[in-house]
């Protein structure tokens, strides 16, 4: 047993499930001896002949020399790579029990002249061959042929029994937008074959009833389609009219009988709204009954012909509640983990359903692209620890297959794809160690600059640039660790990723407009020098894989990103099209290393530090009553009424005290209109919440008994254009300020200011021992802010400093001003503002100032 993190890393993944090992070691090849023959067996299949030929190319590619392929041995103990399945080999089958590893399980075993390579299917086998091959050492780590790790070895030979089978009955991590070029495909289907993807059980329970009865069709047969608000629309279908549940039975027996292999056929609703109102349809229940009564009627009459074929749906959307019926066998729903139109949680959701009978499996969302624009640290796949707990929930409730929707986008996301790709197979496999696995074989001796890298995008972070010039300094130590071609041209990948991100980031700060849509933030020729860099650098990295341009340059999505482009009088959007066209070819090293300088240079006077992990509880003292000195500092200081948009006021009381608060519209725009929420910190059920209602521009009161001794969070509704002061009185409280959507936790509310009072700043308590930390103006500020921070002996840490929204300042704690009561004032419309590396808690006064309990140091 080895200590070594990477090695072990390396038995995790490529053992997948190691029983022992043999005694001796299977010799592949050898210098001065004939190589070993890799056995097929009599009338071997093209499949397998092609799977033989993958073999003796990867083993070639390790060895330099070509190992034959052969229907038998040659002699008798001739050293054999035997390829097999049950069917062909039942002797040796029985004695490795394949049965119970069912359809795509398998058996690697090297016993003395023989390596067995056996599996009851030949798709059991595909696994078999390429779970041989990594535990010599190869990686398919992305589906871009740089992404391949091929070791290097002349002796080879191998000690290894593997006995596995997978979680899940089908895995499938593909592209919402699909793949932009024929490499991209090639290369992706390459990759699935490689690591393991698809499976047995093939789902198809994507949106389908376009299939059967399309839209076409609506003015010959209105009654077809859904009557919605008293008219016929063609959004969806009309489910219990006859004549379309025969036309869905007809097309999918019709898919069935095309196609013996096929496992199952869609009966998805058309994505959106519009489902069907009229009597019939009424008579069933809600949105989801018609769904699933639909589904059941074709379940129904294909189980008739096809007693083991599937129909599949999503419990998605405007139907996924359970219906108020049984499922019908032969039903297959993929529960969505996103778009989710019901108050039961997940798991509720999946117990629900198996209680009316119905086998499911999991619809995940690893990265869709108007949700997380290729950036790094904000979808699940970037996520990479995060997306482990859930791929092991998911087959702890039972779910047998999993669908993950994701973006053609490995710069930010292909740690976690791969590693998905290994969960999916096995979730006992450690996470930690998968992220060494990886590094190790990507970077080689770059390996740890380049995990924290990927381990910084892990927690979400927000990116700006912060994050980038830390992510290029990460990168900067990579390459000065590692010079070997192969792992170097990876870190060039990175390379470019990041040069993208620079690229758009450039061109998404010049490219700000305010609240009356007028570009402020750069002359126009600037905005389109940077758009136009973005866009041609965008279509270049295509066949890289590395950004989804697709949706980027060639749907919708584009103007949308590029909306400041259509503010610029005189440029028409469309003139842009010629810079997608300008260049397709992928820059070469050199120009990678010219790009990366420049990338560092453009943020070498940029601090930059990193965020502390620290978790802050809700477990909050006064702080007055325990470093009073820290708040004495500070004298006398106004009273700073809170202009609060958004906000949770957090305070302290005793049972019964009565408070009376009062909503103060910030002008005669406002309206007073909102529904206020009372909890106790901590706990997620109100105890009081009621409604306040004013006139336009008038103020309103509330009046809240307190129920028990403790700490509250009372949130007052408050929301755009119903913005207003809350007046607490006397009472000491603090607002929450920090990250409101913080990735893998429940969404909390954001600290929005409508107008800061600069005169009058917040403060916030910096801990003892704090040597730095973060202070983000997520949004707002139209679209810039002017941020001061000082200390209470009148020195200005950080000052008038412009502030562009999405940014972040790295702010270094002067020597001695830690364990002390700090003011930040803030200019500008509706600021989100987070503390990072500090208790997210900013209050009116330092004596009315709440902290965790833990971060005070008496």
């Amino acid at each position: 047993m080895t200590s070594n993190p990477v090695v072990a890393a390396t038995c995790l993944v490529l053992a997948l499930h190691v029983v022992g090992c043999a005694s001796r070691s299977f010799v592949v090849t050898e210098q001065g001896r004939e190589p070993c023959a890799i056995v097929v067996g009599q009338g071997a299949s093209e499949g397998r002949m092609a799977l033989a030929t993958d073999l003796q190319r990867w083993l070639h590619e390790m060895t330099g020399t070509t190992v034959p392929i052969t229907a038998e041995p040659k002699a008798t103990g001739a050293r054999c790579i035997l390829m097999g399945t049950a069917a062909d080999r039942p002797a040796q089958a029985k004695r490795e029990r394949l049965t119970a590893l069912g359809a795509e399980g398998f058996v690697v075993r090297s016993a003395g002249r023989r390596l067995w390579l056996l599996a009851n299917t030949e798709l059991g086998l595909q696994h078999a061959v390429y779970a041989f091959l990594e535990h010599l050492g190869c990686r398919w780590l992305f589906p871009d042929p740089v992404w391949t790790v091929v070791p290097k070895r002349p002796d080879l030979a191998a000690d290894v029994h593997i006995r596995s089978k997978p979680v899940f009955d089908f895995r499938r991590i593909w592209y919402g937008w699909g793949h932009r070029t024929k490499k991209l495909r090639n290369d992706h289907v390459a990759w699935w074959r490689h690591n393991r993807q698809l499976g047995h059980f093939r789902t198809d329970c994507g949106h389908a009833y376009e299939r059967y009865v399309p839209r076409r069709l609506f003015k010959q047969h209105p009654e077809w389609f859904a009557l919605v608000d008293g008219k016929r629309k063609a959004a969806q279908l009309c489910v219990t009219n006859p004549e379309v549940q025969q036309r869905v039975i007809d097309g999918v027996l019709a898919a069935f009988r095309k196609d013996p292999s096929r496992n199952m056929c869609s009966v998805e609703p058309n994505d959106g709204k519009g489902y069907c109102e009229c009597e019939k349809c009424r008579k069933l229940g809600g949105h989801s009954d018609g769904a699933f009564h639909l589904a059941n009627v074709v379940a129904k009459a294909v189980r008739k012909e096809f007693p083991d074929k599937w129909v599949g749906l999503y419990a998605y959307a405007y139907h996924s509640e359970p219906p108020q019926f049984p499922i019908e066998p032969g039903v297959y729903i993929q529960v969505t983990t996103g778009f989710r139109y019901t108050k039961l949680t997940f798991d509720q959701q999946v117990t629900a359903f198996r209680k009316l009978g119905a086998r499911l499996g999991v619809y995940d969302y690893f990265s869709v692209y108007p949700w997380d624009y290729d950036m790094p640290g904000r979808p699940e796949a970037s996520r990479v620890y995060e997306m482990a707990k859930c791929i092991r929930h998911y087959r702890d409730l039972g779910l047998s297959t999993y669908d993950a929707e994701s973006s053609c986008n490995w710069g930010p996301n292909g740690l976690g794809y791969w590693m998905a790709s290994k969960l999916m197979w096995n979730c006992d496999l450690d996470p930690k160690a998968l992220v060494a696995d990886f590094c190790t074989h990507a970077f080689g001796r770059a390996a740890e600059p380049m995990r924290r890298l990927y381990e910084r995008w892990a927690t979400g972070e927000r990116f700006s640039p912060r994050g980038l010039k830390l992510a290029l300094l990460d990168l900067k130590q990579a390459y000065a660790l590692e010079h070997d071609a192969s792992p170097r041209a990876r870190l060039d990948r990175v390379a470019m990723y990041l040069h993208w991100l620079r690229l758009w980031t450039d061109y998404d700060r010049a490219a700000r407009w305010n609240q009356w849509n007028k570009l402020v933030a750069a002359p126009t020729d600037e905005i389109l020098r940077r758009a136009r860099a973005v866009i041609v650098y965008t279509n270049r990295l295509t066949d890289t894989g590395l950004i989804h341009v697709l949706p980027q340059l060639y749907t919708s999505w584009f103007k949308k990103r590029f909306r400041a482009l259509e503010r610029i009088e005189g440029f028409d959007i469309k003139q842009a099209d010629a810079w997608k066209k300008e260049r397709s070819d992928i820059p070469s090293p050199d120009e990678v290393a010219s790009d990366f300088a420049a990338d560092l240079k453009s943020l070498d006077s940029l601090a930059a530090v990193e965020i502390d992990g620290t978790a802050f509880s809700d477990t909050l003292v006064p702080l007055a009553n325990r470093v009073p000195e820290a708040v004495k500092a500070w004298g006398n200081v106004a009273r700073s009424p809170l202009r609060v948009e958004d906000g949770v006021h957090i305070f302290a009381a005793k049972a019964g005290e009565r408070l009376s608060l009062t909503y103060t519209p910030f002008d005669r725009g406002h309206t007073v209109d909102c529904h206020w929420t009372l909890r106790r910190v901590g706990e997620a059920k109100p105890v009081a919440e009621g409604d306040v209602k004013a006139a336009k521009g008038k103020p309103a009161t509330v009046a809240v008994t307190v129920p028990s001794d403790g700490l509250f969070a009372f949130d007052p509704g408050t929301d755009y254009w119903k913005a207003a002061q809350i007046g607490f009185g006397e009472r000491p409280l603090v607002v929450w300020a920090g990250r409101a959507d913080q990735p893998g936790r429940p969404r909390r509310k954001p600290f929005r200011l409508w107008q800061p009072w600069a005169k009058q700043p917040l403060y916030f308590f910096v801990p003892k021992g704090t040597r730095h930390f973060v202070v983000g103006i997520a949004s707002g500020g139209d679209p810039y802010t002017t941020l001061v921070l000082s200390t209470a002996d009148g020195t200005t840490v950080v000052d008038d400093k412009k502030v562009l929204s999405g940014d972040q300042v790295s702010v270094i704690v002067p020597h001695g001003k830690d364990g002390a009561v700090w003011s930040v004032s803030l200019s500008s419309l509706r600021c989100v503002v987070e503390l990072y590396g500090v208790p997210p808690y900013v209050a009116r006064r330092p004596g009315e100032l709440l902290v965790p309990e833990e971060d005070v140091k008496p």
